[in-house]
């Protein structure tokens, strides 16, 4: 059987994790909405609903704009460091203050597409409620889910664009916090790790990786000064889960940049 990993993120940051939120539901429309089915495109358009609202509850693009500053001012004092490559932290500034820039000019707030769409409005409005975008409910989306997939993908596409910008920001935000960490092996003892965090570092991310032969998941706990990781037996989906009472290997990196 082959082995694979497979990892858990916990943000430390609010921010980091109404990013997280984000980049899961852009991965699962454009997964989604490129897929030939309606089935697909009917999951497609509910996850753009569910961006939308995220979108609309915190000002997503002041979030992003203030991170990606507070990254080039780090990256600026790494400028002084010995051993940096200075060529690549200057391409690497070059791009954040491109992306920064990008975001500045978007006017308009993010759905200024779907505002006032009354199409859209009926699907958002029947999809909050269980089993509320039945055919005899919505007519208009029976009859557009009916539509060749190239029309319906049309659609879908215009809808997000405004978004575009926003997602390719969560992707550069979210791969320098990443690439931030340094992975280290560690064990849990008797399925329990507990570490202290440097408060001289503004921490943003923890991230566990574990082979899925260890057959259990983290539950991770995490506070400004020192987080917990305790690794349960799911139980086979059936029973309560368990901590597991072996010592359990898995790889760790605490993210900060």
């Amino acid at each position: 059987m082959t082995q694979s990993t497979l990892t858990f993120e916990q943000p430390l940051h609010e921010r980091v994790r109404l990013l997280l939120r984000l980049e899961a539901l852009v991965e699962r429309f454009r997964s989604t909405s490129l897929a030939a089915r309606d089935f697909d495109h009917h999951h497609a358009l509910t996850v753009l609903v569910d961006i939308y609202a995220l979108a609309g509850r915190v000002d997503v693009k002041r979030e992003l704009m203030g991170e990606i500053e507070r990254q080039i001012a780090n990256l600026n004092r790494l400028s002084a460091q010995p051993g940096v490559d200075q060529d690549r932290l200057a391409l690497t500034m070059q791009g954040q203050r491109r992306l920064l820039a990008r975001l500045e000019d978007q006017v308009g707030s993010l759905d200024h597409a779907v505002k006032g769409n009354e199409f859209y409005t009926s699907v958002r409005q029947r999809t909050a409620l269980p089993g509320g975008a039945c055919d005899f409910d919505l007519p208009i989306y029976h009859y557009w889910l009916s539509q060749p997939a190239g029309v319906r993908e049309e659609l879908l596409l215009e809808w997000f664009r405004p978004l575009e910008t926003v997602s390719e920001a969560i992707t550069q935000v979210l791969t320098f916090i990443r690439a931030a960490g340094q992975p280290r092996r560690v064990i849990a003892h008797e399925g329990y790790y507990e570490q202290g965090l440097d408060t001289n570092y503004a921490w943003q991310m923890l991230r566990v990786s574990i082979g899925s032969e260890q057959q259990c998941y983290p539950e991770i706990s995490a506070g400004r000064q020192r987080f917990t990781v305790r690794f349960l037996d799911p139980g086979g989906f059936h029973d309560r889960p368990r901590i597991v009472s072996r010592d359990v290997p898995f790889q760790l990196s605490c993210c900060a940049i």
